[in-house]
């Protein structure tokens, strides 16, 4: 779950050395320690929660592995980061998992999709929501998978996957490789976004496209198609 909150660091400000516990205040109903030859587990059961000064996480279920370094987390998972610049990411999910060694988390649905909100400096929000998480710390980079959806104030992006990188401030948009069973003729959509900008709707597809997170910029490419018009004005009573 931190590899996904601090891969939308503001530049500079990447959280590669935190650590779960650190200043944390722990709570839940329920704490076993079991330590044998085999294992070495924490467990925590009913309203868990971890928080301290940079994160808030919660859970139903959490166990801390110690001799492998992983963390998991079961029923109504929430996360929430909080950046030195202001901004902020809220998670929620069913379930998942963070691999301290390797800061990398993958996070899945479970009845309902995953659901992601960030917020801005300087308020501009940024919503999502997919079936699968995954990210990877090191690399600054997240994984959305499956029925991935992304709306900012003035647009919304539908496709299969999304990726996105820190390091260009970016997503890439993207459908799933067609199945080999699937007749060639039968019609299959591609990513879409729809919107208003500059006085002016919009809808456009292509195979692929770039969302540019920080100036709201989209870029499409391979099979582009789409229209744009003007917004009409309102009339006169």
């Amino acid at each position: 779950m931190l590899a996904c909150l601090s891969c939308f660091a503001p530049a500079g400000l990447s959280a590669a050395s935190d650590d779960l516990l650190m200043g944390s205040v722990v709570r839940s109903e329920k704490y076993r320690l079991i330590t044998d030859t085999a294992s070495s587990l924490e467990i925590f059961d009913g309203t868990v929660s971890f928080r301290n000064a940079v994160y808030n996480l919660k859970a139903d279920h959490a166990v801390h592995d110690r001799k492998t370094a992983e963390w998991t987390l079961r029923g109504s998972v929430y996360c929430l980061r909080k950046f030195a610049d202001g901004s902020n990411l809220e998670l929620y999910c069913d379930n998942g998992k963070y691999h301290e060694n390797f800061e990398k988390a993958e996070l899945y649905r479970g009845s309902d999709p995953i659901r992601m909100k960030h917020v801005a400096a300087d308020g501009k929000l940024l919503r999502g929501r997919c079936d699968r998480i995954n990210a990877d710390n090191a690399k600054a980079s997240m994984d959305f998978l499956g029925n991935f959806y992304l709306r900012t104030e003035n647009m919304e992006i539908f496709s299969d996957n999304g990726f996105y990188s820190d390091t260009e401030r970016s997503f890439l948009i993207y459908n799933s490789a067609t199945a080999p069973s699937r007749p060639k003729t039968s019609a299959r959509s591609l990513p879409a976004a729809i919107g208003t900008r500059e006085g002016r709707d919009f809808a456009m597809t292509g195979e692929r496209m770039k969302f540019f997170r920080d100036t709201g910029d989209v870029k499409l490419y391979n099979n582009v198609a789409g229209w744009i018009k003007a917004v009409k004005a309102a009339q006169p009573r």
